[in-house]
């Protein structure tokens, strides 16, 4: 149980954040408030290789279930043990500004075991709680499970809800604790769609912000755009900035008037787009790959 120290935290935060005010994720991003992941350092001041992960964006909205599948088709590995899935809170209901689930998950293809370790370790933050009742009916990570449970059949899960208040404090420790954890060939997923309630010219233009900030890797520019995830995808970009990833590569962008073949007035799109560290590994593949798949 958390001490009465540790339950005033949280309050205290929003108050440090506010007085931060809107530079606090630009002075993470040009390298405040942590040491620079390019030269992590261990107890004994010895420096060692940054971790190498791979990650992706895709959209949770059962309209856009093909290109969810495609998405982990081109992302999905034998060789990754552990897949950190990022969503955002649809319905307000957790109950701290990150919300884990140590529990297992049963699928068609296997149970998909928790990281326990991984979600005891960010429980222990006081900006991050246990929250198990909140999971099964979150979309945001239930439409994603059965495919981490398929395309990457040796892994473990660590399903994160972030609360769409959640301060640039909160985000930034969340950030250090989690780069902290983090080992090589694990995977890092947001789940999130983009524009919401507009109609298809409306959503492209908006778009194009969009995923400039995105693919640029720019976790500030996050409060200006519309997507549903704003403060998780602060977070996770913020994360892929650490780590040395590269800009990011747009597999595929529709709208629910493409998808479904007819106009919606007002609709939401949609996104897939890949990370890596370096050049980017599955930008090629058969058939014309990426460039290909765009066209679909």
């Amino acid at each position: 149980m958390k001490s009465f120290g540790n339950k005033l935290f949280p309050t205290l935060m929003v108050l440090l954040a506010l007085t931060a005010g809107s530079m606090s994720l630009q002075e993470a991003e040009a390298g405040g408030y942590s040491r620079s992941a390019s030269s992590p350092q261990d107890f004994s001041g010895e420096r060692n290789r940054p971790v190498r992960v791979r990650g992706g964006i895709t959209p949770h909205h059962d309209v856009a279930l093909g290109m969810i599948r495609r998405f982990y088709e081109h992302i999905g590995s034998a060789e990754v043990r552990r897949v950190w899935l990022f969503s955002p809170d649809h319905f307000g209901r957790a109950r701290a500004f990150a919300a884990l689930s140590p529990a297992d998950w049963q699928t068609p293809e296997r149970i998909l075991e928790a990281d326990r370790e991984a979600c005891s370790s960010l429980a222990s933050l006081s900006v991050a709680g246990s929250d198990e009742s909140l999971f099964r009916r979150e979309h945001g990570i239930t439409v994603h499970i059965p495919l981490v449970a398929r395309y990457f059949p040796n892994a473990s899960v660590v399903p994160v809800v972030i609360g769409a208040k959640t301060p640039d404090l909160a985000l930034i420790i969340l950030k250090n604790a989690i780069r902290d954890l983090l080992r090589d060939g694990d995977a890092i997923i947001l789940s999130m769609d983009l524009s919401h309630y507009k109609p298809p010219e409306a959503m492209a233009a908006e778009d194009r912000k969009t995923l400039e900030v995105l693919t640029k890797l720019r976790p500030h520019g996050t409060g200006d755009i519309d997507v549903d995830a704003r403060r998780a995808a602060a977070l996770v970009l913020m994360l892929f900035r650490e780590l040395g990833t590269g800009e990011g590569t747009v597999l595929e962008h529709s709208d629910s008037s493409r998808v479904l073949g007819r106009r919606i007035e007002s609709g939401t799109s949609y996104a897939t787009i890949l990370f890596a560290e370096g050049p980017h590994p599955l930008q090629t593949g058969k058939n014309g790959g990426v460039e290909e798949l765009e066209q679909k």
